[in-house]
């Protein structure tokens, strides 16, 4: 059969891979001049890689490893503290991290149990911790990850049913060799002509037997199925001559998009703190471990979430108000050369970095997506669970699982 597949971030080019795996005439159509999508790697002055977009793989995210294994694109560790942050030169231990953790996670499964809902991460956070959670570093690092406003972001999402929180914590993370957009290109190279970039898309129509993809030049492109992995925002843009499954509206409807932004920085001279998380806006900083597995790289990698910090960092101004923070929590830190700063709430193909669940989200919206909206799969980071690289491999996993009613006779 022959399908189209729109966006060639990591949702789109696993659901391309695997429909081309299973003998299907697949074509992908990216909007921008790259692939990877919000996962994009890239070079400062001094050599040093730094991710622009999504950065972390952790050790229970199965479906982005079992994808990388089966493509020969190998994982190596970060080696930095993700949860346990330096936070005004204390670090906690893995014991009061597991303890403030469980706290909260009581505290909200009571909540639930007596009948609330709708509750978000700041009204839990101080419900279980007191006046002074905002200075708790699990509070700071939670809602730094979220990239919004915690006030508007549903608790029980978060902790009880993100992939990252569930099942335990493990102190790891991953990055792939070469920078995390080599996953996308492997599979890119792997799929050939059959990715067509600089195509975006403007209306999407089905009928009984096919669908018609609208371009913006105004060509058209029939198939017998597609799969849709675009951004929250730009989903919202195109224009379906067909209605969504109810419950597949609904757990859109559920959804916002978070805006964040990264800066990575080239260093000739270095303090020894793999992860500082400032004490004050949702903002942190770290130094990855170099490939050689025993030294660090010559850089740092920042990542500001939600947008009180972006306000605070004066990003949308430019870089300097965001130097000088790192230079007044790093002193020690040599800079060298020119900076390279990635906001996400201004790219035209995203409009921010990754969707959070609102005060509505409910339990079965995770469920919404594993049907097709009659010839028409829908994937990406927010029909899921985990707003991450793997993530977003899963949706494109699912998608195609949900297109078996369609494809098979």
């Amino acid at each position: 059969m022959k399908l189209v597949v729109i966006g060639a971030g990591l949702a789109g080019l696993t659901a391309a891979w695997e429909l081309s795996k299973a003998g299907h005439d697949c074509t992908v159509l990216e909007a921008r001049d790259r692939v990877g999508g919000r996962t994009w790697s890239a070079r400062l002055g001094n050599g040093e890689i730094t991710e622009r977009g999504g950065e972390y793989v952790f050790p229970t995210e199965f479906p982005v490893r079992k994808l990388a294994a089966e493509v020969g694109v190998p994982i190596m560790s970060h080696g930095v503290r993700y949860g346990r942050r330096t936070v005004q030169d204390r670090i906690i231990s893995f014991a009061e991290l597991s303890a403030t953790t469980a706290q909260v996670k009581a505290t909200l499964t009571q909540m639930l149990a007596d009948g609330e809902s709708g509750v978000s991460l700041e009204r839990i956070f101080a419900a279980a911790l007191g006046p002074d959670y905002r200075l708790d570093p699990v509070y700071r690092r939670t809602t730094t990850s979220v990239a919004a406003d915690p006030a508007q972001v549903n608790a029980e999402a978060v902790l009880l049913h993100e992939s990252s929180t569930t099942g335990g914590y493990i102190e790891d993370g991953g990055r792939f060799v070469g920078g995390n957009q080599a996953l996308s290109i492997e599979l890119a190279r792997r799929l050939g002509d059959r990715v067509c970039l600089e195509r975006p898309v403007s209306g999407i129509d089905q009928s009984v037997s096919g669908v018609q993809i609208l371009l913006r030049d105004g060509t058209r492109i029939d198939a017998d199925a597609a799969v849709i992995t675009v951004p929250l925002p730009i989903l919202r843009e195109i224009r379906l001559g067909f209605a969504l499954l109810d419950e597949q509206q609904r757990a859109l409807d559920h959804r916002f998009m978070g805006v964040a932004a990264k800066l990575g920085v080239p260093l000739t001279q270095v303090d020894d703190d793999p992860a500082r998380q400032d004490p004050e806006h949702t903002w942190w900083s770290w130094r990855s471990m170099s490939f050689d597995g025993e030294n660090r790289v010559n850089a740092l990698s920042q990542f500001a979430g939600g947008p009180c910090a972006l306000e605070a960092l004066g990003v949308h101004e430019g870089p300097d108000r965001w130097v000088a923070a790192v230079r007044a929590m790093r002193p020690q830190l040599r800079i060298d050369g020119e900076v390279l700063l990635t906001d996400w709430s201004h790219d035209p193909w995203a409009k921010g970095s990754y969707s959070a669940p609102g005060l509505n989200w409910r339990p079965e919206d995770a469920e919404a997506f594993t049907r097709p909206a009659g010839r028409v799969a829908i994937a990406g980071e927010h029909t899921g669970l985990a707003q991450s690289l793997s993530g977003a491999v899963a949706s494109g996993y699912r998608a195609v699982t949900a297109l078996d009613s369609v494809l098979k006779p």
